[in-house]
């Protein structure tokens, strides 16, 4: 496994300002979750966190392929540290949805980060018109159509590069009425954790823990406000 060489102060990934080093974690530390005790794998992953917008990240995967996420994160062992992933959250995702998005309905919807399109296809089974389109997983090419809703459950922690996410999620978006509902736990209030937070996880692919403030500067960089639902819901909508 070739992880990134660390060094003490990194340029943030989001409002680019120096950011020095936060903590360390072991790659296979994943906090006791689901009963887990993991053997230590001898990969230190060295996070940094931005003193002016709050990003907590880490570079040690900026450098990998698919390939390289597949075989060392997303692979046979990943059901056990995400044991909800392939079946109870894509169902949860689409009540929620069904419940809190009146117009859903009328909508042309893209569920960004689909993985094996399983929401998409709960969505169709109650009647609602969805598209599926994952540039992390193997689903097809990306869409050429625009759409005037875009969901996008538990990406933005995956991703290594924030800005290049929300630039895709940008150019497929209606340019006018355009709506992005994503999920991510925010760190306000969790800093005295430190690296105890469970959300700090880069055998789960956790490699981006963003503040209100971290998501405001990235949106709003596409001419897009964020509505800050909960810790956890966020939804993006275009500026006028």
């Amino acid at each position: 496994m070739k992880i990134k060489k660390v060094n003490a102060n990194s340029t943030c990934k989001i409002c680019h300002a120096q950011a020095p080093l936060y903590g360390v974690i072991d790659f296979n530390d994943i906090h006791g979750r689901h009963n887990l005790n993991m053997p230590l794998s001898g990969y230190a992953i060295y996070y940094h966190r931005c003193p002016a917008c709050g990003l907590i990240y880490t570079n040690a995967f900026d450098d990998w392929t698919e390939e390289d996420f597949a075989t060392h994160v997303y692979n046979d062992d990943y059901i056990h540290i995400d044991p909800d992933f392939p079946q109870k959250r894509p169902q949860q995702n689409a009540d929620f949805l069904i419940e809190n998005f009146a117009d859903l309905a009328s909508w042309k919807m893209l569920d960004f980060g689909c993985g094996s399109n399983r929401l998409v296809n709960l969505l169709k089974e109650r009647g609602i018109t969805a598209t599926g389109w994952d540039p992390f997983y193997p689903s097809g090419d990306m869409p050429t159509e625009k759409f005037d809703f875009i969901v996008n459950f538990e990406v933005m922690e995956h991703t290594p590069d924030p800005l290049k996410t929300v630039s895709l999620i940008n150019d497929l978006l209606d340019e006018r009425d355009g709506k992005c509902f994503f999920t991510t736990l925010n760190n306000n209030g969790r800093e005295k954790q430190g690296m105890h937070d469970w959300y700090i996880l880069p055998r789960g692919g956790h490699v981006t823990y963003y503040s209100r403030k971290a998501l405001d500067i990235l949106f709003n960089r596409f001419n897009m406000r964020v509505y800050h639902m909960s810790e956890g819901l966020h939804l993006a909508f275009r500026l006028p």
